[in-house]
């Protein structure tokens, strides 16, 4: 019987490194989108020393760069016919407000847009599964985001902590909007908060957001920890979660989000406007 094969993006460490390492434990074959040669074979080599059988391939790409992530797609389609899970994991927190050749906020560029391209063109590989699964890292900071923000040019009066909420509210938007699109197709799409995990997260702020980061340390969560909802929303049988299609998840569970935002029209509107920024259709629709 063939393994299953897991995609993950962000997987060099904390979050990533720890549910590459639990599927890996769960008998998944792992496919790393990450940014550096250096920074996969290290990747492979700490993942292999634990889990020897473990077939590891690695795809680079840039998530704020859609052509980088365009590139890394055509040679996944190339390589394989299947995938079964979708993880999207990395998570990029700015400290300093930077904007995209095209006038797009970078972290917002790199934690929605770019995860929103490899997953719309890899969704033929995930229904040839048969049991496909999206799954996208969000985070409770998605309470700060606000959908009036989204994709606004240069827009200076962004903040780091504003820009993260809005990309991590994006990420449960286009959880719906994936939900939505895919009724009667075998691939199931859910989103979830980590915890708050004492990683390299914040860990570029400075002033007062970095006063703020230290401050909380102490009651951070360990990599490990953090990596549970994601690893269970992976390897759980399809029949805990098929009901939960679309869903928020916290603590291996369903849980409420706390943004007024999230509504279907927001989410039709961000699908649309993210298809036409990136250029592209989804493959096999």
């Amino acid at each position: 019987m063939n393994k299953k094969i897991a995609l993950i993006t962000g997987a060099n460490s904390g979050v990533g490194l720890a549910t590459a390492k639990g599927l890996a434990a769960a008998r998944f074959d792992l496919i790393l989108l990450v940014r550096s040669e250096a920074k996969a074979k290290a990747t492979q080599e700490a993942i292999l020393q634990r889990f020897p059988d473990t077939k590891i391939d690695y795809e680079i790409a840039d998530l704020e760069d859609i052509g980088s992530v365009k590139t890394a797609v055509q040679n996944i389609r190339k390589r394989y016919v299947r995938i079964d899970r979708i993880i999207n994991n990395a998570g990029y927190s700015p400290d300093v407000i930077a904007f995209t050749k095209d006038g797009y906020e970078k972290s917002f560029v790199a934690n929605h847009l770019g995860h929103f391209a490899l997953t719309i063109n890899l969704l033929e590989l995930l229904e040839a599964s048969g049991e496909g699964r999206i799954i996208n890292v969000s985070s409770a900071v998605h309470g700060l985001g606000k959908v009036s923000r989204f994709l606004i040019k240069n827009d200076k009066n962004l903040t780091a902590f504003k820009a993260y909420g809005d990309g991590k509210l994006a990420n449960i938007l286009f959880t719906k909007g994936l939900a939505k699109r895919l009724v009667g197709k075998p691939i199931l799409a859910f989103s979830l908060h980590p915890g708050v995990v004492g990683t390299n997260f914040g860990g570029n702020f400075t002033g007062f957001s970095g006063f703020l980061v230290n401050l909380a340390k102490p009651f951070m969560i360990s990599s490990e920890e953090g990596a549970k909802t994601s690893i269970f929303l992976t390897t759980t049988p399809l029949e805990n979660i098929k009901r939960d299609n679309g869903k928020y998840f916290a603590k291996s569970k369903v849980k409420s989000t706390s943004s007024n935002d999230i509504t279907t029209d927001n989410a039709d509107w961000l699908w649309e406007k993210s298809l036409e920024i990136v250029n592209t259709k989804p493959q096999g629709r």
